[in-house]
């Protein structure tokens, strides 16, 4: 009876303390659970089972603040597919996140998937066939994006470089299925055109008939320039004797040269995570 009872007795979960039966709740580190209402505000893509307590308790705070960050700063966006009949990815570039929408939602989650921009370390898209076993042609079963995340384990600096960040808690792919017919209209290659452009995948590109600077060159022509203009001035101010480090003005031209740099380095990215960082601190939290 111990085991039986171990097994599919009530248990207290470990966060609101409310009892739980075995068809509600969800096992995580040392021996603990949370009931089914607290798992619900937890992420689908990660796995309970990995998180301790207290961890459990961080991620929903974190799932909460970027939920209120939906809710409060997703303006003007960009949705693919345009008509949801499964997953969705909604592109809000003006903060530099998007939004993973979940349609069927299952698991009944009450807090909305918000990533930013810096946390994708890969986008491609997937298809996925069935093959009979009498060996006829393959049938199509569906298709849509995967995404993967920067890892806070083997981050280097070559990602901080670029202007990436971990994703403290989604450890692996994110599967999205955009349609399971073939009928239906393929969005996929608009989400990730709209990822490409995001990370200047072809920035680095000009025209057929175009002979002015790429996107990327003028971003480095920016950054060079401006470095230029403030080592100017700072050497002018200390030749005259009116060097002064906490001039407001001086430290201005600084933070936006400094800006530069790193849009030259991170291919753009940089921008996006300022835009970013402004949403999270905008949202109280």
């Amino acid at each position: 009876m111990g085991f039986f009872s171990n097994l599919f007795g009530k248990k207290t979960c470990a966060l609101c303390g409310a009892e739980c039966g075995v068809m509600h709740r969800d096992k995580i580190k040392n021996k603990d659970y949370v009931c089914s209402d607290c798992a619900r505000k937890c992420s689908q893509f990660v796995r309970l089972s990995e998180m301790d307590k207290e961890t459990v308790r961080e991620h929903i705070d974190f799932m909460a603040k970027r939920n209120r960050i939906h809710e409060q700063c997703f303006k003007k966006t960009s949705l693919y597919p345009s008509t949801v009949k499964e997953f969705a990815i909604e592109f809000c570039d003006d903060i530099g996140m998007l939004s993973i929408f979940d349609r069927r939602n299952v698991k009944n989650k009450v807090n909305r998937e918000v990533i930013r921009y810096d946390e994708i370390a890969s986008y491609e898209y997937y298809k996925e066939t069935d093959k009979p076993s009498d060996g006829g042609a393959e049938t199509f079963k569906e298709d849509g994006v995967i995404l993967r995340l920067i890892q806070p384990l083997g981050f280097n600096d070559a990602q901080a470089k670029k202007g990436l960040r971990p994703h403290p808690y989604i450890k692996r792919e994110i599967k999205l299925c955009f349609r399971k017919s073939e009928k239906d209209t393929d969005y996929a290659d608009n989400a990730l055109q709209h990822l490409d452009f995001i990370f200047g995948v072809h920035d680095s590109e000009r025209g057929l008939f175009s002979f002015g600077l790429s996107k990327a060159q003028k971003r480095d022509l920016k950054a060079t320039t401006d470095m230029a203009k403030i080592m100017g001035g700072i050497i002018n101010a200390a030749v005259s004797g009116n060097a002064d480090p906490n001039d407001p003005a001086l430290q201005e031209q600084m933070a936006k040269a400094q800006e530069s740099v790193a849009d030259a380095q991170s291919g753009g990215l940089a921008a996006y995570s300022r835009r970013a960082d402004e949403a999270e601190n905008s949202v109280e939290g």
